[in-house]
């Protein structure tokens, strides 16, 4: 759902138009709490800029601060991976809905934890900036 310029947007209201879009393409219930959990995470740590302001610095301190967090074990692998994979999807939304247009150089690695213990295939680096 493309709802006009994102970029004087809040990153809150891109989450909420975001969710809308996974219910829309029948993604259950469960799931898309789950999404918004995570994201309202990702928001809270971050604040509730505007989506122009959003950077690649933003999701590594984020990811490295979750990897760092109370918590080890497969239980807490599982959910750093599950929210870089997220965060990673809702940029690359926010890409495909024209809300974000301007790429850096700048990249985010996925997170130490996940490169250490599995064998991680990835298509390459995930890269943006506004």
């Amino acid at each position: 759902m493309k709802t006009g310029s994102m970029k004087e947007v809040f990153l809150s209201n891109a989450k909420d138009t975001f969710l809308f879009d996974c219910r829309v393409i029948g993604i259950d219930a469960e799931t898309i709490d789950a999404y918004s959990a995570a994201l309202a995470s990702f928001i809270r740590f971050t604040g509730n800029i505007l989506v122009k302001d959003l950077t690649p610095e933003h999701v590594r301190v984020y990811i490295d601060n979750l990897s760092d967090g109370p918590s080890e074990g497969d239980e807490h692998t599982r959910a750093v991976i599950g929210h870089y994979a997220l965060i990673h999807e809702w940029i690359r939304w926010l890409y495909a809905q024209k809300f974000l247009t301007k790429r850096s150089n700048d990249h985010v690695e996925p997170p130490r934890l996940l490169t250490r213990r599995f064998a991680v295939r990835r298509a390459g680096p995930m890269q943006y900036s506004t």
